[in-house]
């Protein structure tokens, strides 16, 4: 879609083609392309309007290309780097989560905490899956699409780091999951400077252990 989007094959401001049409176009499936209008909807590069359709940006292209040069800067970062960027925005993803959590937010955010408190008895497939759930959950409750699109854009990076805490010893394990029970308590209590505060000791934590 995105090759579309810069070759021109939709017009700025325009309707672009239906779910069922771009699932035909692409040989994919309906929700494949759902998720990936939602995903541009969230750059500002598509605006989806609940009965007249889905509409490219009039500035859809400039988006993207800045949003390109983001990308080329962190395939070139170190993993050191990687991480202080992550800290950065993770603990404002934190805050902003905290100062912004909803009632709908609180019932999955508890239950996140349920599955958080039972992790060190999981095996490490597991364990990931909710170390994986714990970042995205607090990231996308921070309501802050653009930051959401830069981490996003590390993901790759982020993952193959993470590959190198599956021969951790149990103690480490276990104070990475103290770290992050205490982020989701701080804002589940709607406390923004203890979540972030909390965010930035769980991913200083990770680092040190990368080292």
């Amino acid at each position: 879609m995105l090759k579309l989007i810069k070759d021109g094959a939709w017009e700025p401001g325009g309707k672009i083609p239906s779910e069922n049409e771009l699932a035909s176009a692409f040989s994919v499936s309906r929700n494949s392309i759902r998720e990936a209008v939602k995903i541009l909807n969230n750059m500002n590069v598509l605006t989806s309007c609940p009965g007249q359709g889905t509409f490219l940006a009039e500035d859809a292209i400039s988006r993207i290309l800045s949003l390109e040069v983001i990308d080329i800067g962190y395939r070139n970062a170190s993993v050191m780097e990687i991480y202080e960027i992550r800290t950065l925005l993770e603990s404002q993803s934190a805050y902003w989560a905290a100062l912004r959590v909803t009632e709908s937010d609180i019932g999955e955010l508890n239950e996140l905490l349920r599955m958080s408190r039972c992790a060190e008895s999981c095996d490490i497939a597991e364990q990931n899956r909710i170390h994986y759930l714990f970042h995205d959950t607090v990231i996308r409750m921070s309501k802050n699409s653009l930051l959401l699109h830069m981490l996003s854009s590390i993901k790759a990076e982020i993952d193959a780091h993470h590959a190198s805490f599956d021969n951790l010893p149990p103690a480490d394990i276990t104070n990475l999951i103290n770290d992050q029970e205490k982020v989701i308590t701080a804002i589940l209590n709607k406390r923004p400077e203890e979540a972030r505060l909390a965010m930035i000791s769980h991913l200083e934590s990770a680092m040190r252990l990368i080292k």
